[in-house]
């Protein structure tokens, strides 16, 4: 069916709950792990075509990379992808009463006929709501430059929480090896904007995703490049993977200026069940 969701969902640990979902599973950075502790059906990133050996700083790029290279394929231009997160799953609608038990048959498993949507994204986050006394720990280099971002929320743009939380202008120079076509865009989307959809998280059809994933990855291999002749040490959460936290707002990017958007909720699985 055209409007049916293929899903896919990328994970670095057995989670239980993902053996019954009806998804297809990634297990990322697989290189590196023993494969006796997952299942036999599981996808491996380090099959194929892969980069599951740069997993440690492309996180669950070294996943979408291998999902372009080794399952696209398999389908129609106009075929939808979804891809869920971790413990993170696309459900039919808010306010339904989600348990592990029930789980299955409340993900969304069908796109709306004939809607006009191009992509579908979780809800967006707001930057404004940063503590101060982050902003006092963690921004000396843009306070000094620009005080008012302590008094006024709004200056809290998409470059100024990726200085904070992951490496001074580490975001700008890599701004400049993207295509001239999306590079000026780009750096006027994150230095005005304040909000951006998180996770890697969508569900397009394939026509689309294969010029994301282009795009994005002929990007982050030159900023990779351009990181490593400068000897940036990636260490640290925050910082250990660089080019999934670029290719997270560079995916906001895309879909934001080239696809029409519908937000649609997810499901996050814990000890309990949260919607989001």
């Amino acid at each position: 069916m055209k409007n049916k969701i293929n899903h896919f969902c990328i994970t670095g640990k057995n989670y239980p709950i993902l053996n019954d979902l009806g998804i297809e599973i990634i297990l990322s950075g697989a290189i590196s792990k023993n494969h006796y502790n997952f299942p036999n059906n599981w996808h491996k990133d380090c099959d194929g075509i892969n980069i599951s050996k740069k997993n440690k700083n492309f996180g669950t790029l070294t996943s979408h990379y291998w999902i372009w290279k080794n399952k696209l394929s398999n389908f129609k231009n106009d075929q939808w992808i979804g891809i869920n997160h971790y413990r993170r799953f696309w459900i039919k609608k808010k306010g339904l009463n989600i348990t592990r038990n029930n789980l299955k048959k409340n993900i969304l498993r069908f796109v709306p006929k004939n809607n006009k949507y191009e992509v579908f994204l979780p809800k967006k986050i707001h930057l404004k709501d940063i503590k101060l006394s982050k902003l006092i720990k963690k921004g000396f280099n843009n306070y000094i430059r620009n005080p008012k971002i302590l008094f006024n929320r709004k200056k809290i743009s998409i470059n100024l929480h990726f200085d904070l939380f992951h490496g001074y202008n580490l975001l700008t120079q890599a701004s400049q090896f993207l295509e001239k076509e999306d590079r000026n865009e780009f750096l006027k989307y994150i230095k005005e904007k304040n909000t951006f959809y998180p996770l890697e998280m969508f569900i397009c059809q394939k026509k689309n995703l294969i010029k994301l994933y282009e795009k994005t990855f002929k990007w982050i291999f030159k900023c990779e490049k351009f990181f490593n002749k400068k000897k940036i040490k990636l260490i640290g959460y925050s910082k250990e993977r660089l080019y999934d936290f670029l290719a997270e707002r560079y995916f906001s990017f895309y879909f934001e200026n080239n696809l029409i958007i519908k937000s649609l909720p997810i499901i996050l699985i814990k000890d309990k069940i949260y919607e989001i």
